[in-house]
């Protein structure tokens, strides 16, 4: 899947408009970030990140979010 491009992390889903967009954890989870996975206050991303891999996730539906800088 494709993030979509915003120049902040959205308040709401544009996907299904709830306010569960956090952020994605890259690289080795510690205890503290395994707490906030149980209360879906995070996204644990993987141990790899790529000038492509998104920096939010909707914890509802999904949807993926890449911050981009306007010019």
């Amino acid at each position: 899947m494709n993030p979509i491009k915003v120049s902040r992390k959205p308040r709401k889903c544009h996907k299904c408009g709830k306010t569960t967009v956090v952020k994605i954890l890259y690289g080795m989870p510690t205890e503290e970030a395994f707490k906030l996975l149980e209360q879906e206050k995070l996204v644990i991303g993987g141990c790899c990140i790529t000038e492509k891999s998104p920096d939010w996730a909707c914890t509802h539906c999904k949807t993926e979010y890449k911050k981009f800088l306007l010019k």
